[in-house]
């Protein structure tokens, strides 16, 4: 799955297992067997990876559902999804 940005799209990795809950969302590592936490926001962004949304389509979805600013919400998505790739739970490919 992939999801698309202007500069770089996301490819889920094929050894990430995600289980979602009423607070969000754990994803397994099964490489590895690391587990990986994240709240509902964090859950969202998931989904809008799994559903192949843009980057900003998922942060105007985060903004508009909890009234942060565009801006805030666009930053702090990026930082997530870092973290993810850093977990190696997603990988970016260069468009």
């Amino acid at each position: 799955m992939t999801n698309q940005s202007s500069d770089f799209s996301f490819t889920l990795s094929p050894e990430a297992a995600a289980s979602f809950h009423d607070e969000g969302v754990v994803i397994l590592h099964t490489g590895n067997g690391t587990l990986f936490t994240a709240n509902r926001t964090g859950a969202r962004i998931w989904r809008g990876i799994e559903q192949q949304l843009s980057l900003d389509a998922i942060a105007n979805g985060i903004s508009d559902e909890y009234q942060v600013v565009p801006r805030t919400a666009r930053e702090h998505t990026i930082c997530f999804l870092a973290e993810l790739e850093r977990q190696t739970l997603i990988q970016r490919e260069v468009a």
